[in-house]
């Protein structure tokens, strides 16, 4: 028997575990999740999805990109995407880019393509620019690797 089974045999408080290790957020991040996946824009018909947050928005909700760790997550999940791009504005036309795909898609490819890194399913950079033109060159390299996929 594995160890997490023993530990619930035992009476862990499991749920708990993981409800505050994974879901747990401040009302503050809720609502700047909530305006991010309001924001969010389905591209590449519906295989990708992308939400940016500026600086004016961080400051008015009172956040720094640490609370801003989940959107990325949640933008993945949605249905139908392969690819979720978070991008939140580090200074004036910086941003810190969040790529995360779910299984043809390698983003530490394009992650390395802008400098950055990770992992094939997880991987991030920081770019100059706006948020337009750094979509649009991450939406030419998800291209690429489809066609190469498909060729």
């Amino acid at each position: 028997m594995d160890i997490a089974g023993k530990m619930m045999e035992m009476g862990i408080d499991y749920s708990d575990i993981i409800d505050n290790s994974f879901y747990k957020k401040s009302y503050i991040q809720n609502q700047i999740l909530g305006r991010a996946l309001l924001e969010s824009v389905l591209f590449y018909d519906g295989k990708c999805i992308f939400s940016s947050v500026s600086i004016e928005e961080m400051n008015f909700y009172g956040v720094t990109g640490k609370e801003l760790g989940g959107v990325i997550e949640q933008l993945r999940l949605t249905d139908g995407v392969e690819v979720a791009i978070f991008l939140y504005e580090t200074d004036k036309n910086e941003y810190k880019v969040s790529l995360r795909s779910k299984k043809k898609i390698d983003v530490a490819r394009i992650a390395a393509s802008f400098g950055g890194g990770g992992h094939v399913r997880a991987a991030g950079f920081s770019a100059k620019g706006n948020v337009h033109s750094i979509v649009n060159k991450i939406g030419e390299m998800i291209e690429q690797q489809y066609n190469e996929d498909n060729a």
